[in-house]
Protein backbone atom coordinates (compact mmCIF):
# COMPACT_ATOMS: atom_id res chain seq x y z
CA UNK A 1 0.00 0.00 0.00
CA UNK A 2 1.86 3.18 -1.18
CA UNK A 3 -0.12 5.06 1.28
CA UNK A 4 0.07 3.16 4.43
CA UNK A 5 2.71 1.19 3.46
CA UNK A 6 3.74 -3.01 3.89
CA UNK A 7 1.07 -5.01 5.31
CA UNK A 8 -0.58 -8.53 5.72
CA UNK A 9 -4.55 -8.90 4.38
CA UNK A 10 -6.12 -11.68 6.87
CA UNK A 11 -9.35 -13.26 4.53
CA UNK A 12 -11.70 -15.69 5.63
CA UNK A 13 -12.91 -17.86 3.07
CA UNK A 14 -16.64 -18.49 2.84
CA UNK A 15 -18.23 -21.20 1.08
CA UNK A 16 -22.34 -20.68 1.61
CA UNK A 17 -23.18 -20.02 -2.07
CA UNK A 18 -19.98 -21.01 -3.58
CA UNK A 19 -16.92 -19.32 -2.54
CA UNK A 20 -16.48 -16.05 -1.18
CA UNK A 21 -13.67 -13.76 0.66
CA UNK A 22 -14.77 -11.85 3.65
CA UNK A 23 -11.59 -9.13 4.94
CA UNK A 24 -10.83 -10.28 8.31
CA UNK A 25 -7.95 -7.16 9.03
CA UNK A 26 -4.28 -6.34 8.70
CA UNK A 27 -1.42 -7.30 9.83
CA UNK A 28 1.59 -4.56 10.09
CA UNK A 29 5.34 -4.46 11.60
CA UNK A 30 7.75 -2.14 11.84
CA UNK A 31 9.43 -5.20 10.62
CA UNK A 32 7.86 -5.17 7.17
CA UNK A 33 9.65 -2.64 4.65
CA UNK A 34 8.07 -0.72 1.85
CA UNK A 35 7.25 -3.03 -0.71
CA UNK A 36 9.80 -5.51 0.77
CA UNK A 37 7.15 -8.54 1.41
CA UNK A 38 6.41 -11.26 -1.15
CA UNK A 39 4.42 -14.79 -0.22
CA UNK A 40 2.86 -15.63 2.89
CA UNK A 41 1.63 -19.31 4.48
CA UNK A 42 -0.80 -19.86 7.43
CA UNK A 43 1.23 -21.55 10.32
CA UNK A 44 0.01 -24.48 12.58
CA UNK A 45 -3.18 -22.74 12.62
CA UNK A 46 -5.69 -19.86 11.46
CA UNK A 47 -3.84 -17.47 14.38
CA UNK A 48 -0.17 -17.97 13.02
CA UNK A 49 1.37 -16.78 9.41
CA UNK A 50 4.53 -16.73 7.96
CA UNK A 51 5.58 -13.99 5.53
CA UNK A 52 8.92 -14.04 2.97
CA UNK A 53 11.02 -10.96 2.90
CA UNK A 54 12.41 -10.80 -0.46
CA UNK A 55 13.96 -7.17 -0.75
CA UNK A 56 16.78 -6.31 1.91
CA UNK A 57 16.24 -2.73 1.05
CA UNK A 58 13.12 -0.82 1.34
CA UNK A 59 11.43 1.10 -1.71
CA UNK A 60 10.52 4.93 -1.31
CA UNK A 61 6.49 5.90 -1.55
CA UNK A 62 6.02 5.44 -4.63
CA UNK A 63 8.09 2.60 -5.34
CA UNK A 64 11.15 3.20 -8.56
CA UNK A 65 9.23 6.36 -9.33
CA UNK A 66 9.89 7.58 -5.80
CA UNK A 67 13.24 6.91 -6.12
CA UNK A 68 14.17 10.54 -7.23
CA UNK A 69 13.15 12.65 -4.23
CA UNK A 70 13.70 9.42 -1.37
CA UNK A 71 16.27 10.75 0.87
CA UNK A 72 20.29 9.65 -0.29
CA UNK A 73 20.46 6.66 2.02
CA UNK A 74 17.65 4.92 0.74
CA UNK A 75 19.13 5.95 -2.81
CA UNK A 76 22.26 4.25 -1.75
CA UNK A 77 20.33 1.22 -0.32
CA UNK A 78 18.45 0.52 -3.46
CA UNK A 79 21.96 1.12 -5.79
CA UNK A 80 23.83 -2.14 -4.01
CA UNK A 81 20.77 -4.09 -4.12
CA UNK A 82 21.33 -5.82 -7.67
CA UNK A 83 25.00 -5.67 -6.82
CA UNK A 84 24.34 -7.99 -3.82
CA UNK A 85 21.76 -10.14 -5.42
CA UNK A 86 24.33 -10.29 -8.21
CA UNK A 87 27.18 -11.60 -5.46
CA UNK A 88 24.22 -14.02 -3.36
CA UNK A 89 24.70 -11.75 -0.58
CA UNK A 90 22.09 -13.59 1.90
CA UNK A 91 20.28 -10.46 4.22
CA UNK A 92 16.61 -11.17 3.82
CA UNK A 93 14.29 -13.16 6.21
CA UNK A 94 11.17 -15.39 6.96
CA UNK A 95 8.84 -13.47 9.61
CA UNK A 96 5.98 -14.98 12.42
CA UNK A 97 3.27 -12.89 13.27
CA UNK A 98 -0.10 -13.83 15.33
CA UNK A 99 -3.20 -12.88 13.96
CA UNK A 100 -4.88 -11.69 16.82
CA UNK A 101 -2.13 -9.76 18.35
CA UNK A 102 -0.62 -8.45 15.11
CA UNK A 103 2.70 -9.07 16.72
CA UNK A 104 5.11 -9.97 14.42
CA UNK A 105 9.35 -11.32 15.12
CA UNK A 106 11.77 -12.69 12.53
CA UNK A 107 11.47 -16.57 12.10
CA UNK A 108 14.26 -17.90 11.89
CA UNK A 109 18.20 -17.16 12.01
CA UNK A 110 18.15 -18.63 8.31
CA UNK A 111 18.88 -16.09 5.85
CA UNK A 112 18.46 -15.58 1.96
CA UNK A 113 19.46 -13.62 -0.72
CA UNK A 114 16.10 -13.09 -2.16
CA UNK A 115 13.44 -15.06 0.32
CA UNK A 116 10.72 -16.02 -1.97
CA UNK A 117 7.93 -18.45 -1.72
CA UNK A 118 6.62 -20.28 0.81
CA UNK A 119 4.67 -23.48 1.19
CA UNK A 120 3.84 -25.62 3.93
CA UNK A 121 3.17 -29.36 4.93
CA UNK A 122 -0.13 -31.14 5.27
CA UNK A 123 1.20 -31.59 9.10
CA UNK A 124 1.88 -28.42 9.53
CA UNK A 125 5.47 -29.08 10.89
CA UNK A 126 7.77 -28.26 7.67
CA UNK A 127 8.12 -25.48 5.93
CA UNK A 128 9.76 -25.02 2.09
CA UNK A 129 11.35 -21.39 1.30
CA UNK A 130 12.30 -21.01 -2.30
CA UNK A 131 15.69 -18.66 -2.75
CA UNK A 132 15.32 -17.10 -5.84
CA UNK A 133 18.44 -15.71 -6.30
CA UNK A 134 20.43 -18.17 -4.92
CA UNK A 135 18.33 -21.25 -7.00
CA UNK A 136 18.14 -23.58 -3.73
CA UNK A 137 15.32 -24.59 -1.74
CA UNK A 138 15.34 -24.06 2.05
CA UNK A 139 13.52 -26.60 4.34
CA UNK A 140 12.76 -25.46 7.95
CA UNK A 141 10.99 -27.10 10.57
CA UNK A 142 8.88 -25.51 12.95
CA UNK A 143 9.57 -25.57 16.80
CA UNK A 144 7.12 -25.85 19.34
CA UNK A 145 7.40 -21.92 19.87
CA UNK A 146 6.58 -21.28 16.57
CA UNK A 147 9.81 -20.82 15.50
CA UNK A 148 11.49 -22.13 12.33
CA UNK A 149 15.01 -24.07 12.14
CA UNK A 150 16.61 -24.66 8.91
CA UNK A 151 16.99 -28.77 8.65
CA UNK A 152 18.54 -28.80 4.85
CA UNK A 153 18.66 -27.26 1.53
CA UNK A 154 19.17 -28.31 -1.84
CA UNK A 155 19.34 -26.71 -4.98
CA UNK A 156 16.91 -26.33 -8.10
CA UNK A 157 16.73 -26.94 -11.71
CA UNK A 158 16.15 -23.67 -12.28
CA UNK A 159 15.21 -20.28 -10.43
CA UNK A 160 11.58 -20.41 -9.85
CA UNK A 161 8.97 -18.35 -8.50
CA UNK A 162 6.72 -19.00 -5.24
CA UNK A 163 5.59 -22.31 -3.94
CA UNK A 164 2.52 -24.35 -3.54
CA UNK A 165 2.04 -27.67 -1.88
CA UNK A 166 0.16 -30.19 -4.04
CA UNK A 167 -2.28 -33.09 -2.16
CA UNK A 168 0.01 -35.32 -2.83
CA UNK A 169 2.79 -34.15 -1.47
CA UNK A 170 4.97 -32.29 -3.68
CA UNK A 171 6.03 -28.72 -4.69
CA UNK A 172 4.72 -26.77 -7.80
CA UNK A 173 6.51 -23.44 -8.98
CA UNK A 174 7.04 -20.88 -11.07
CA UNK A 175 10.26 -21.00 -13.31
CA UNK A 176 12.44 -18.58 -14.90
CA UNK A 177 14.27 -20.88 -17.04
CA UNK A 178 16.33 -18.15 -18.77
CA UNK A 179 17.16 -15.17 -15.93
CA UNK A 180 18.45 -13.19 -18.41
CA UNK A 181 15.50 -12.43 -20.03
CA UNK A 182 13.22 -11.58 -16.70
CA UNK A 183 12.07 -8.17 -16.15
CA UNK A 184 13.95 -7.60 -13.00
CA UNK A 185 17.28 -8.50 -15.20
CA UNK A 186 15.85 -6.22 -18.30
CA UNK A 187 14.94 -3.29 -15.75
CA UNK A 188 17.40 -3.42 -13.15
CA UNK A 189 20.16 -4.74 -14.39
CA UNK A 190 19.70 -4.15 -18.29
CA UNK A 191 24.02 -4.64 -18.78
CA UNK A 192 22.76 -8.65 -18.24
CA UNK A 193 20.11 -9.01 -20.46
CA UNK A 194 20.58 -10.65 -23.60
CA UNK A 195 18.59 -11.79 -27.13
CA UNK A 196 18.93 -15.40 -27.92
CA UNK A 197 17.66 -18.15 -29.97
CA UNK A 198 16.62 -21.21 -28.33
CA UNK A 199 15.25 -24.30 -29.63
CA UNK A 200 14.54 -21.59 -33.29
CA UNK A 201 12.35 -19.35 -31.04
CA UNK A 202 13.59 -16.19 -29.54
CA UNK A 203 13.77 -15.62 -26.00
CA UNK A 204 14.28 -11.79 -25.20
CA UNK A 205 13.01 -8.92 -22.50
CA UNK A 206 9.19 -8.31 -22.55
CA UNK A 207 8.88 -12.45 -24.00
CA UNK A 208 10.51 -14.27 -21.44
CA UNK A 209 9.48 -18.13 -21.11
CA UNK A 210 8.30 -19.91 -18.22
CA UNK A 211 6.55 -22.56 -16.66
CA UNK A 212 5.67 -25.18 -14.13
CA UNK A 213 8.13 -27.06 -11.99
CA UNK A 214 6.68 -30.12 -10.12
CA UNK A 215 9.48 -31.05 -7.33
CA UNK A 216 9.05 -34.29 -5.63
CA UNK A 217 10.60 -34.39 -1.78
CA UNK A 218 12.11 -37.40 -0.19
CA UNK A 219 12.54 -37.56 3.56
CA UNK A 220 15.86 -38.12 4.48
CA UNK A 221 15.09 -38.88 8.32
CA UNK A 222 14.14 -36.66 11.66
CA UNK A 223 16.59 -35.30 14.17
CA UNK A 224 15.92 -33.14 17.30
CA UNK A 225 15.15 -30.11 14.93
CA UNK A 226 12.58 -32.06 12.29
CA UNK A 227 12.32 -33.72 9.29
CA UNK A 228 15.02 -33.17 6.43
CA UNK A 229 14.15 -33.19 2.65
CA UNK A 230 16.07 -33.52 -0.65
CA UNK A 231 14.89 -33.43 -3.98
CA UNK A 232 13.72 -36.55 -5.25
CA UNK A 233 12.83 -35.79 -9.10
CA UNK A 234 12.79 -32.09 -10.15
CA UNK A 235 10.03 -32.39 -13.44
CA UNK A 236 9.27 -29.68 -15.92
CA UNK A 237 5.50 -30.16 -16.66
CA UNK A 238 5.79 -27.44 -18.99
CA UNK A 239 7.50 -24.42 -20.53
CA UNK A 240 5.47 -21.82 -22.32
CA UNK A 241 7.90 -19.59 -24.69
CA UNK A 242 6.76 -16.38 -23.26
CA UNK A 243 4.69 -15.08 -26.47
CA UNK A 244 1.15 -15.14 -24.43
CA UNK A 245 2.75 -14.73 -21.04
CA UNK A 246 5.70 -12.51 -20.19
CA UNK A 247 7.08 -14.33 -17.15
CA UNK A 248 5.49 -16.94 -15.26
CA UNK A 249 6.10 -15.39 -11.12
CA UNK A 250 3.27 -19.00 -10.30
CA UNK A 251 2.01 -21.99 -11.57
CA UNK A 252 0.20 -24.55 -10.83
CA UNK A 253 -1.59 -27.84 -12.16
CA UNK A 254 -5.29 -28.12 -11.44
CA UNK A 255 -6.86 -31.39 -13.06
CA UNK A 256 -5.94 -31.26 -16.93
CA UNK A 257 -5.23 -27.91 -17.34
CA UNK A 258 -1.61 -26.22 -16.18
CA UNK A 259 -2.78 -22.24 -14.72
CA UNK A 260 0.25 -20.03 -15.14
CA UNK A 261 0.43 -16.37 -13.74
CA UNK A 262 2.97 -13.02 -14.34
CA UNK A 263 3.12 -9.69 -12.73
CA UNK A 264 4.21 -8.80 -15.90
CA UNK A 265 0.54 -9.55 -17.72
CA UNK A 266 -2.55 -8.84 -17.11
CA UNK A 267 -4.75 -12.55 -16.37
CA UNK A 268 -3.87 -15.74 -16.15
CA UNK A 269 -3.12 -17.88 -18.96
CA UNK A 270 -4.54 -21.66 -18.86
CA UNK A 271 -2.74 -24.50 -20.64
CA UNK A 272 -3.15 -28.02 -21.68
CA UNK A 273 -1.54 -30.30 -19.27
CA UNK A 274 1.00 -32.59 -21.02
CA UNK A 275 1.79 -36.22 -20.79
CA UNK A 276 3.74 -36.66 -17.77
CA UNK A 277 5.51 -39.23 -18.82
CA UNK A 278 7.56 -37.40 -20.67
CA UNK A 279 9.35 -34.12 -19.40
CA UNK A 280 7.92 -31.63 -21.86
CA UNK A 281 10.96 -29.41 -21.88
CA UNK A 282 13.68 -31.77 -22.24
CA UNK A 283 14.09 -30.58 -25.81
CA UNK A 284 13.56 -26.69 -24.99
CA UNK A 285 10.60 -24.32 -25.01
CA UNK A 286 7.76 -26.00 -26.05
CA UNK A 287 4.68 -24.99 -28.06
CA UNK A 288 1.64 -24.13 -25.86
CA UNK A 289 0.12 -21.88 -27.81
CA UNK A 290 -3.16 -23.96 -26.92
CA UNK A 291 -3.43 -21.88 -23.67
CA UNK A 292 -6.36 -19.41 -23.59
Amino acid sequence: DEATGEAIEVFDVLEEDGVSLKHAGSIRSPLFANFALNDVVEGAGKDEVYVTEWQAAAFPAGGKRGLSSAPLELRLKRALSSPLTFFKVPLTRVFRCTVSTQRCSVASSARFVGANGIAISDDRHTVFVNDAPAQRLTVLARQPDGSLEEVSSFGLKHIVDNLEMTADGALHAGTIPFPYASASVCQEAPALSASKVVSGRPVSCGAQPGGLLEIGLLGTGESARGKSFVDGRQTDILTHDGTALDGVSSALRVGAKVVLGSPHAKGLLFCDAPDLKRSPAEDGIVDTRRGS
